[in-house]
């Protein structure tokens, strides 16, 4: 299992809230963090460790591994 730090971003790009996510694979990963999107939220970054792995586009109906 691996460890990610997911960071909701607010509309003006800045952090708003971070979560620690757990998951087999990175496109785990990507699902548990778009899973985080809501009405105020327009993108998730997903990282692991000090590499930014992903900017997730809440936007999206679902996230391409």
């Amino acid at each position: 299992m691996q460890t990610y730090r997911a960071y909701k971003l607010n509309p003006s790009g800045r952090i708003a809230a971070g979560e620690w996510l757990h998951a087999e694979t990175l496109a785990e990963a990507k699902r548990l963090a778009h899973a985080m999107c809501d009405s105020a939220t327009p993108a998730v970054e997903l990282w692991q460790g000090a590499t930014r792995l992903a900017v997730i586009p809440c936007a999206d109906e679902e996230v391409a591994a």
